[in-house]
C-alpha cells in the first residue's frame, strides 16, 4: 500500500520548506522558520549509529522485484496461504497503550471494534487521540506543555514543532541503547525499516523515535506523457538542459492554454520546482561536502545557473502565469485537465485513483545539464516518527516491541490483520478477494495504528491501476543509484533555529530576480547577508558534529 500524502498540513508544508531551502527533520534546519532560540540543548558531538538494515525476504513473490530502496509492485493480493509469521507471542503486558497521531479521515465510532480486536493481537488496550491536520499543531503544543504525556507521541517530519531536540531531550526516551546499530535486530520487523527512514528520527545525533516509512526518494517532475507523445511524437525523456528547453517550447500553447511546466505559491515564498532544477544543474542538496568543508547550496556556481535558467523558462512563457500564487490543489487540477503538463509532486502522486477517466500520469526521469547522469534529491524517507514518553526499560521494550508487530512487512500474517481487521466483521472474502466492511471502512485506517509505525511501503492498491504502478516501479528502477544525500542529516544546528528570517529574506530576492524585478548583484548580495548572519553559524555548528564522527575525511 503507498498511501498518498493528505493535503493542507502536508505536501503543500513540505513543498514550502523546500522551496524556502529548509531541509526535512533531522538535517538540523527544521527549525528554520521557528522563532526558538535554540537554548537548552547543546550541539551533540555523540552521534549514535543508525538501526542496521536487515531486509525481511520472506512472503509472496512480487509482480515487478524491489529492494532496500526501489518498492515491489503486487497487482493482487497475495492468497492467505500464502502468509507468513512475522512475530511469535503477544509483545503487551495487558495494560494500555495511549498514543497521540494526526488524522486526515472521518474520526471512528467511539466504541471502535478494530482498535479492541488489533489490542487482542498484541495484549494491549489501545488508546489513540487522533488530531486532524489543520490543529494538530496547536494541540501539540497543549498536550506537551502538560504535565501528563501519552505512551507514544508521533513527530511529522515535514512540520517539526518549535524547539523540538530541547522537547525530545526533556520529555521522551532516547531510544538509542535499544535501537541503535545491530541492537535493533531484537526487532526483526523494525530492523525491516529502511537505514534512510530511520534518519530522521536521528535528532541531534540520538534516536528518538521509530519512523512511519516512505521510499527515499525526494521530489519528483510528475508529467502527462499522453498528451506530451501526443503533442511531439514521444513520451518526455530529456536527457540535457537544451532538450528540456526543447520540450517545454513545443508543448507550450499560451493561445490553447496549455503550458509546460508550474510551480506554486504561498505565504513562504514560491516554489519553481527548484529541487527539480537544481538537481539537472547539480546543486548540493542542502549542502554538500567539498574538499572536507561543508558548503551550501546557495553558495555555488549551480544554484545561480538554476535561477538563472527557471528565469529564462518564465520569460519564454513556459511556466504557467499564475505560479506565483497557485495553490498545490490547483496544479494538480490543471496537471489532470491538461493545462499544465510538468509539475514538482511527491512520488504517491503517481498513484491517485481520483483522476479522470483516461488520464496517465508518469515522471521524468532526472537528467543532468550537459547530458550527464541525472540526480534526485534523498528525501527524509518518513512520514513522521514515533517517539516514546520516557519510561523504565521494561515499559520501553515492551513498546518497542508492540512497534515491531506495527511495522509487519506486506505478505505477513501481521500485515494482514493490521490492514484488514477482524473477517466477517471488517471484511469479507470472495475467494482471495478481500473487501473491507461499512465498518472495516469507517475503522481500519481512520483509527490512525498505521501512523504509529508501519513496514515498507510497497506498490498496491486494492483498485486495480496496474499501468500507475507499472510506471512509477519503472522511474524508481531508472533514479534508485541517483539518490544524493544531504551530509547533514541526522545533526543539530541551534543557528538553523534563528534563520528563518534570513532565508526569507534571501528567497524573496531570488523570487524578484526569476520575475525580473532585480538583478544578479542583488542575488548575490543577498547570499553574503544570510552567510554572514546565519549560515557561517551553521556550518561551524555541523562541521563539529561532522568532524567528532569523521565524516569529512
Amino acid at each position: 500500500m503507498n498511501r498518498s500524502t493528505p493535503p493542507g498540513l502536508s505536501r503543500r508544508n513540505l513543498l514550502r520548506g523546500t522551496a524556502l531551502g529548509i531541509a526535512a527533520l533531522g538535517t538540523g534546519q527544521a527549525l528554520a522558520g521557528c522563532s526558538g532560540s535554540g537554548a537548552g540543548t547543546a550541539v551533540s558531538t555523540d552521534i549514535a549509529k543508525l538501526p542496521a538494515y536487515v531486509p525481511i525476504t520472506k512472503g509472496p513473490v512480487p509482480d515487478l522485484k524491489g529492494n532496500g530502496t526501489v518498492q515491489p509492485v503486487y497487482y493482487r493480493s497475495p492468497a492467505e496461504s500464502g502468509l507468513f509469521r512475522s512475530v511469535t507471542g503477544k509483545p503487551g503486558s495487558g495494560g494500555k497503550t495511549s498514543a497521540f497521531v494526526v488524522t486526515y479521515y472521518s474520526p471512528p465510532p467511539a466504541a471502535n471494534s478494530y482498535l479492541s480486536y488489533m489490542g487482542e493481537q498484541v495484549n494491549t488496550s489501545f488508546d489513540i487521540q487522533l488530531v486532524p491536520g489543520d490543529s494538530y499543531a496547536s494541540k501539540f503544543a497543549t498536550m506537551t506543555a502538560g504535565g501528563d504525556l501519552p505512551d507514544l507521541v508521533q513527530f511529522l517530519t515535514f512540520a517539526p514543532p518549535q524547539g523540538y531536540p530541547q522537547l525530545l531531550e526533556a520529555k521522551f526516551q532516547d531510544l538509542s541503547e535499544h535501537l541503535s546499530g545491530d541492537k535493533v535486530r531484537k526487532y526483526p520487523n523494525l530492523a525491516n525499516l529502511p537505514e534512510a527512514s530511520w534518519a530522521s528520527a536521528r535528532v541531534n545525533g540520538r534516536i528518538y523515535g521509530v519512523p512511519e516509512p516512505r521510499p527515499p526518494f525526494g521530489s519528483i517532475l510528475v508529467c502527462r506523457p499522453d498528451i506530451i507523445k501526443e503533442l511531439t511524437g514521444q513520451e518526455p525523456a530529456p536527457k540535457s538542459e537544451a532538450d528540456f528547453t526543447a520540450l517545454c517550447k513545443e508543448v507550450t500553447d499560451a493561445k490553447a492554454n496549455r503550458y509546460a511546466i508550474c510551480g506554486q505559491g504561498g505565504a513562504n515564498g514560491v516554489e519553481w520546482g527548484f529541487d527539480i532544477i537544481g538537481a539537472v544543474f547539480g546543486v548540493p542538496n542542502g549542502w554538500k561536502l567539498d574538499g572536507g568543508k561543508l558548503v551550501n547550496k546557495y553558495e555555488t556556481d549551480e544554484w545561480i545557473r538554476t535561477i538563472s535558467y527557471i528565469k529564462k523558462l518564465h520569460a519564454a512563457g513556459y511556466y504557467h502565469p499564475d505560479t506565483p500564487s497557485l495553490e498545490n490543489s490547483q496544479a494538480k487540477t490543471y496537471l489532470a485537465n491538461g493545462t499544465v503538463l510538468m509539475h514538482m509532486d511527491g512520488i504517491s502522486s503517481l498513484l491517485d485513483t481520483t483522476l479522470p477517466k483516461g488520464v496517465v500520469l508518469g515522471a521524468v526521469v532526472p537528467f543532468g545539464s550537459d547530458g550527464g547522469r541525472g540526480a534526485n534529491y534523498q528525501g527524509t524517507s518518513s512520514f513522521g516518527f514515533t517517539a516514546f514518553k520516557k519510561a523504565g526499560r521494561n515499559k520501553i521494550e515492551e513498546q518497542l516491541g508492540i512497534l515491531n508487530y506495527l511495522a509487519a512487512p506486506y505478505g505477513s500474517q501481521e500485515y494482514f490483520k493490521i490492514r484488514n481487521g477482524r473477517e466477517g466483521v471488517h471484511f469479507t472474502r470472495d475467494g482471495d478477494n478481500v473487501e473491507l466492511t461499512k465498518t472495516g471502512r469507517t475503522t481500519v485506517e481512520p483509527s490512525g495504528l498505521f501512523r504509529v509505525t508501519e513496514g515498507p511501503q510497497v506498490l498496491t492498491n486494492p483498485i486495480r491501476i496496474d499501468e500507475q504502478l507499472r510506471r512509477s516501479h519503472a522511474w524508481q528502477v531508472a533514479t534508485q543509484d541517483m539518490l544524493v544525500e544531504n551530509p547533514v542529516q541526522g545533526l543539530y544546528s541551534p543557528a538553523a533555529s534563528r534563520s528563518g528570517s534570513a532565508t526569507s529574506a534571501l528567497n524573496d530576492t531570488v523570487n524578484s530576480y526569476i520575475l525580473g524585478r532585480a538583478d544578479l548583484n542583488a542575488v548575490r548580495s543577498a547570499v553574503s547577508s544570510w552567510k554572514s548572519s546565519v549560515g557561517n553559524s551553521v556550518r561551524k555548528e555541523y562541521t563539529q558534529q561532522l568532524d567528532k564522527q569523521g565524516s569529512r575525511t
